[in-house]
C-alpha cells in the first residue's frame, strides 16, 4: 500500500518537469519568433496583436501552461504539437523581411512553413538545413534572391518545395535529388540557369515539376523518363537545347507536358505515342522537324496539341482524325504539305484548328462545316483552291474565320450572312468574286472584317453602319464602285477604314466626323471629288491620312493641324489648289508629306522645317515660287527630297537631302549642283531674262539715285560759294567796308570786283591804308590810288565811297 503514494509522486515529479522543459522550449520558440519579428521593416496589424508575451505569473504549474499558450494557441499563424511549433503558415500577411534572421536553429520541431505572397527578400540561408522534420516548405511569390542552398538536400522528408516567382538566381543544386519524398517542385519563374540535374531522376514520387520560364539551358535529361509517377511538367520558356529524349515515352501518367519557347531541334519520336494519359502536348515555338508521328493519334485523351512555330514538314497525318476528344489543334508556322485529312470530320469536339502558315494545297475539306463547336479557324497562307465549303458557321459559334493569302475562288458562302457570332474575319488576297453587298449581314459582334484583294464588285452596303463593335474595315483593291455610305460614320469605333483602290464617286461623307477613333483613313486611287469636309477636323486621333489620286479640289484645310498624331500624310494627284497651309509644320510626329500633282502656289512654308522627324517630303508638279527657306538646313532628318516641276528659284538649302533632292524644271534654283549652274552665273535663259529686267531696275533705280546727287552736288555748291561770298564780306566789312576796282589805263592794269583777301591786304600796305599821299585822282563816288604789288606792275586802285560794300 505504501508503493502508490510513492509511484504518484515520482509521476507528478515526472509529469512537472516535462511542462517546465516544455514551457521552456516553448517559450525559447516563441521568443526566436519575436527577434525575427523585430526586423521587419513593417509591422502587419495581425502579428503586432497577437505575436507578445503574457507576464509571467505565479512561480506554478497552472501559470507555466498559461505562459506556454502564448505561441502555441493566440499566435497569428502559429499551430503546435504537443507544445512545440510546428506550423507556421503567414501566406500574404505583408511581411516585410528576410530569412537572415528566421529562427530555424530554434524551431527543431518544423513540419510546415508556408511565408509565401510576402515580401522577403535577401536570400535562402544554409540553415534551413536544419529543419530535417519539415514536409512542406513554401517561399513562392516574394523577392528572395540568391542561390538555392545545397543544404536543402538535407530536407529528406520534404514533400513539397515552392519557391516559384522570386529572384533565384544560379543552377538547381545537384542535392535537390536526395528529396527523394519530393512530390512537388515549382522553381519557375526565378532566373536559374545551367542544366536541369540529372538527379532528378532519383525522385520517383514525383508527380509535379515546374521549371518554367528560367534561363535553363542543355537538353532534357534521359532521366526524365524515370518519373514515372510524374503527372504535370512545365519546362518551357528556358533556352533548353538538343533533342526530345526518347525516354520520355515512359512517363504513361503524364497528364500535361510542356516544352514550349526553347530550343529543341531535331523529330518528334514515334515513342510519344506511349504517353497514354496525355490531355495536353504542347512543343510550339522550338526547331523541331521531320514529319508529325502518326502515332499520336494513339492519344486518345488528348484534349490540346501544339505543334506551330517550328520546322515540321511533310502531310498532316489522318490519325489525327482518331484524337475525339480535342478541342484545340494548333500546326500553324510550319512546312506541312498536302490536303486537310478528311478525317478531321471526327473532331466533333474541336474548338480551335490553327493550320495558317504552312504550304497546304488543295479544297477546304466540306466536312469541316460539320464542326458545330468550331470557334477560331485559321487557314491564311496556305495555297488552298477551290469554293469555300458550305454550311461553315452552321453551328453559329464560329468567331475567327481567316483564309487569307490562299488561291480561294467562287463567292462567300450564304452561310455567311446569317453568322452573326463573327468577330475576327480575313478573305483578303484570293480570287473571291460577287457582289458583296449581297454576300455579307450584320455582325453585331463583328471587330476586324477584311475583304481586300478579291474580284467583289457591287456597292458598299450600308449595313455596315449597324457593325457596331466594327474597328477594322478593309476593302481595298477591288471594283466597288458607287457612293460611300454614310452610316458608316455610325460605326464610332472605328479605328481603320482602308476603302483604296475601287471605283468610289462623290464626295467624303461629313458624317466621317464622327468616327473619331480613327486612326488610319485609306480612300486613295478613286474617283472621290468634292473638298474635304470640315467636319473631318475633329478627328484628332488620325495617325495616316491617304487621300491620293482622287478628284479632290479646294484648299487644304487648315484645321489639318489639329492632326497631332499623324505621320502619314498624302494628298497627292488631286486639284487642291491655294497655298500650303502653314499649319501643317504642327504636326510635329509627320514622317511623310506628299502634295504632289495638285495646283499649290506661293512659296513653301518654312514651318515646314519644323517637322524634325520628317523623312519624305514630295512638294513637286504643283506651281510652287519664291525662295526655299534656309531654315530647312537644319531638318536633318529628311531623307527623300522631290521638288521638280515648280517655278522655284534661288540658291538650294545645305541640307544632305536637298543636295540630292530632285529638283529639275525649276528654272530659276541655281547651286553648285549637277544639273544646276552656279548662282553667280546664271543660264542664257536666265541672263537674257535678268537683263532686261537690270536694265529696267537700273532706270527705276539709279537714275533717281543720280538726280538726287547732282541735286544735292548743286546745293552744297551753292551754300560753298556763298558761304565763301559772306566770310569775304565780312572780312571787308571789318576794314571799312572798302570795294576795290582795278583800272587798266596810262599803261596801269586795272582790277574789278576784287575778292582776293591775301591781295587786299597788299593793297592797304601798299596805300598805307588809303592815305591820301598814294590818291592819283577823286571822282564823286570813288578815289584813285596808284599801288606797287608785290606780283604785278603798277596799277589803279579805286575806292569806293557808300554806306556798305559793292562786290
Amino acid at each position: 500500500m505504501m508503493m502508490v503514494p510513492r509511484i504518484f509522486y515520482v509521476l507528478a515529479f515526472f509529469t512537472l518537469m516535462y511542462l517546465f522543459t516544455v514551457s521552456f522550449a516553448s517559450t525559447e520558440e516563441a521568443t526566436a519568433l519575436l527577434k525575427w519579428k523585430a526586423t521587419f521593416r513593417n509591422q502587419n496589424n495581425s502579428l503586432q496583436a497577437s505575436w507578445t508575451l503574457s507576464p509571467a505569473g505565479a512561480k506554478n504549474s497552472s501559470s507555466l501552461r498559461a505562459e506556454t499558450s502564448d505561441a502555441c494557441r493566440n499566435w497569428y499563424g502559429v499551430t503546435c504539437v504537443n507544445g512545440r511549433v510546428n506550423k507556421l503558415n503567414i501566406t500574404n500577411a505583408n511581411v516585410n523581411g528576410t530569412l537572415y534572421y528566421f529562427p530555424f536553429s530554434s524551431l527543431p520541431f518544423l513540419e510546415y512553413v508556408d511565408l509565401s505572397m510576402n515580401q522577403l527578400s535577401s536570400t535562402i540561408p544554409p540553415e534551413i538545413g536544419k529543419l530535417t522534420n519539415l514536409f512542406y516548405l513554401d517561399l513562392s511569390i516574394n523577392k528572395i534572391s540568391g542561390t538555392i542552398p545545397p543544404q536543402i538536400g538535407s530536407l529528406t522528408k520534404l514533400k513539397t518545395l515552392h519557391i516559384f516567382d522570386n529572384q533565384l538566381n544560379g543552377s538547381i543544386p545537384e542535392e535537390i535529388g536526395h528529396l527523394r519524398s519530393l512530390t512537388e517542385i515549382a522553381l519557375n519563374i526565378n532566373f536559374l540557369d545551367g542544366p536541369i540535374p540529372t538527379s532528378l531522376g532519383n525522385l520517383n514520387n514525383l508527380s509535379y515539376l515546374s521549371l518554367y520560364h528560367n534561363n535553363l539551358s542543355g537538353s532534357i535529361p534521359v532521366e526524365i523518363g524515370k518519373l514515372v509517377n510524374l503527372v504535370a511538367a512545365f519546362l518551357d520558356t528556358n533556352h533548353l537545347t538538343g533533342h526530345i529524349p526518347l525516354e520520355i515515352g515512359n512517363l504513361v501518367n503524364a497528364k500535361l507536358f510542356y516544352a514550349f519557347s526553347n530550343e529543341l531541334s531535331g523529330p518528334i519520336h514515334a515513342e510519344i505515342g506511349k504517353m497514354k494519359s496525355l490531355q495536353n502536348l504542347s512543343f510550339q515555338s522550338n526547331n523541331l522537324s521531320g514529319p508529325i508521328p502518326k502515332t499520336i493519334g494513339d492519344l486518345t485523351e488528348l484534349k490540346l496539341l501544339h505543334l506551330y512555330n517550328n520546322q515540321l514538314s511533310g502531310p498532316i497525318p489522318s490519325e489525327l482524325g482518331n484524337l475525339k476528344n480535342l478541342s484545340d489543334l494548333q500546326l500553324s508556322t510550319n512546312q506541312l504539305t498536302g490536303p486537310v485529312p478528311p478525317s478531321f470530320v471526327n473532331l466533333r469536339n474541336l474548338q480551335l484548328l490553327y493550320l495558317r502558315d504552312n504550304k497546304l494545297f488543295g479544297s477546304i475539306p466540306k466536312e469541316l462545316a460539320y464542326l458545330d463547336n468550331l470557334v477560331m479557324m485559321e487557314m491564311d497562307e496556305n495555297q488552298f483552291s477551290g469554293h469555300l465549303p458550305e454550311h461553315l458557321c452552321r453551328g453559329g459559334k464560329l468567331e475567327s474565320f481567316t483564309v487569307n493569302s490562299n488561291k480561294l475562288t467562287g463567292p462567300i458562302q450564304r452561310s455567311f450572312s446569317n453568322c452573326s457570332s463573327l468577330k475576327r474575319v480575313r478573305f483578303d488576297n484570293n480570287n473571291f468574286t460577287g457582289n458583296l453587298s449581297e454576300a455579307l449581314g450584320i455582325y453585331p459582334e463583328l471587330q476586324f472584317i477584311n475583304l481586300s484583294d478579291n474580284d467583289f464588285h457591287g456597292e458598299l452596303s450600308s449595313n455596315w453602319g449597324k457593325c457596331k463593335n466594327l474597328t477594322n474595315l478593309q476593302v481595298a483593291r477591288n471594283t466597288i464602285s458607287g457612293s460611300i455610305p454614310p452610316d458608316i460614320g455610325k460605326v464610332n469605333r472605328l479605328e481603320r477604314l482602308d476603302l483604296s483602290s475601287n471605283n468610289l464617286v462623290g464626295q467624303i461623307p461629313r458624317e466621317f466626323g464622327k468616327l473619331t477613333s480613327l486612326g488610319t483613313l485609306s480612300m486613295q486611287n478613286n474617283h472621290i471629288s468634292g473638298n474635304i469636309p470640315r467636319e473631318l477636323g475633329s478627328l484628332t486621333k488620325l495617325e495616316s491620312l491617304d487621300l491620293s489620286d482622287n478628284r479632290l479640289n479646294g484648299s487644304i484645310p487648315t484645321f489639318i493641324e489639329d492632326y497631332r498624331n499623324m505621320f502619314h500624310l498624302n494628298l497627292s494627284n488631286n486639284k487642291f489648289g491655294q497655298k500650303i497651309p502653314k499649319e501643317i509644320g504642327g504636326i510635329t510626329q509627320l514622317n511623310v508629306l506628299d502634295l504632289s500633282h495638285n495646283l499649290l502656289v506661293g512659296e513653301i512654308p518654312p514651318q515646314l522645317a519644323n517637322l524634325k522627324v520628317l523623312e519624305s517630303l514630295n512638294l513637286s508638279h504643283n506651281g510652287l515660287s519664291g525662295h526655299i527657306s534656309e531654315e530647312f538646313e537644319s531638318s536633318m532628318g529628311l531623307r527623300d527630297v522631290v521638288l521638280s516641276y515648280n517655278e522655284l528659284e534661288g540658291s538650294i538649302p545645305n541640307n544632305k537631302a536637298f543636295m540630292s533632292a530632285s529638283l529639275e524644271g525649276n528654272k530659276g534654283l541655281c547651286d553648285n549642283l549637277t544639273g544646276l549652274l552656279p548662282c553667280e552665273m546664271p543660264s542664257p535663259m536666265v541672263k537674257k531674262h535678268s537683263t532686261t529686267k537690270g536694265s529696267k531696275l537700273i532706270l527705276i533705280t539709279v537714275l533717281p539715285i543720280l538726280g538726287a546727287l547732282v541735286l544735292l552736288c548743286a546745293f552744297i555748291g551753292v551754300l560753298f560759294i556763298r558761304d565763301k561770298r559772306n566770310r569775304v564780306g565780312d572780312t571787308e566789312r571789318r576794314d571799312s567796308s572798302n570795294s576795290v576796282d582795278v583800272d587798266e589805263d596810262d599803261g596801269l592794269l586795272s582790277i574789278s570786283t576784287l575778292t582776293g583777301t591775301t591781295l587786299y591786304l597788299d593793297i592797304l600796305k601798299a596805300t598805307k591804308k588809303f592815305d591820301a599821299m598814294c590818291c592819283i585822282g577823286k571822282g564823286g563816288s570813288r578815289s584813285v590810288y596808284k599801288v606797287k604789288l608785290p606780283s604785278l606792275v603798277n596799277v589803279a586802285v579805286k575806292r569806293l565811297h557808300s554806306s556798305f560794300e559793292v562786290i
